[in-house]
């Protein structure tokens, strides 16, 4: 059930109706927009061949992804180059991610081991002032990612945007084999606050897309360093202080799974009973341009 203060019902029943609905060409239900999801399946994966900053990176990625598109064994339409504001990608590939939740297995379709070997093990020479030439592999550091889909459909409510150091995460979605539109409804819950009031903003990963309510300053957070008496370990533990935060999260206490309470479960250990925690809402960092945000979903 979705717990938004005063329209719980209402949010679960749009929000479930624009991923239904979606999925027929040319209907809308109500409340949606007339744009949706660009496919049933938002996340394709891509070998990530490299990465370029500086004032040349522009000509380096389409010099590298000419030279992909030579190489034997690789397809030239499957090369692509994303530019971004201060840097520069080379990818290579389309595939479809498929996890296990049970063994925590994750497998490619196509596979993509072949390629991925391929492309780190492409190497050339290089002009060196001592030995004259060398060997360099540019594409060694060639890893999976999702490909880049740009700030979503609405970019004035991205995350990146939040006027803030740290925002309250009150959801999170992710593709399950029933559900591969998690951007898309991430998108949705984040409109559906918005109609309601609610300062919300959403944040794509690379696995996950949460979405976010508020813009708080970095004083929203209070660090305190507790030494352990008998390794003498120190302890640093996060606490909301600010009122507004504190306040909004007693509005939205927990961090939804796909539009659900998500529990997790522990032993008591002074009952030896278990015990059946919901995941609660927390404070999240606001990214900027260029930070690595691999701390978010």
């Amino acid at each position: 059930m979705w717990c938004v203060t005063g329209r719980p019902v209402r949010v679960c029943r749009l929000l479930y109706a624009a991923l239904l609905v979606s999925a027929v060409p040319g209907c809308n239900g109500p409340g949606l927009r007339t744009s949706g999801p660009t496919s049933a399946d938002e996340d394709i994966w891509a070998i990530r061949c490299r990465t370029l900053h500086g004032a040349d990176r522009v000509r380096l990625a389409e010099s590298y992804a000419e030279a992909l598109r030579q190489v034997a064994g690789l397809k030239r339409d499957l090369v692509q180059v994303f530019h971004e504001a201060d840097e520069s990608a080379v990818y290579y590939g389309r595939y479809r991610r498929r996890y296990d939740a049970r063994s925590g297995a994750e497998s490619f379709e196509p596979s993509h081991l072949r390629d991925l070997e391929l492309i780190r093990q492409l190497s050339t020479t290089t002009p060196d002032p001592v030995a004259g030439t060398r060997i360099v592999w540019p594409f060694r550091n060639a890893t999976m990612e999702t490909l880049p889909t740009g700030l979503g459909r609405h970019p004035d409510w991205h995350l990146l945007r939040a006027p803030g150091c740290y925002s309250l995460q009150v959801a999170v979605f992710y593709n399950t084999e029933g559900m591969r539109q998690r951007k898309f409804a991430a998108e949705e819950y984040c409109r559906l606050l918005r109609e309601q009031g609610e300062e919300a903003y959403y944040h794509h990963g690379a696995v996950n897309s949460i979405v976010c309510i508020g813009a708080f300053p970095a004083e929203a957070i209070q660090t305190y360093e507790t030494p352990d008496p008998y390794t003498g370990i120190i302890r640093v533990t996060a606490k909301i202080v600010d009122q507004r935060m504190l306040e909004l999260q007693k509005r939205f206490p927990y961090n939804l799974h796909n539009g659900h309470r998500f529990y997790e479960t522990r032993r008591d250990p002074q009952t030896g009973q278990t015990v059946r925690d919901p995941h609660a809402s927390f404070a999240v960092y606001v990214p900027r341009p260029g930070d690595q945000t691999d701390s978010l979903p």
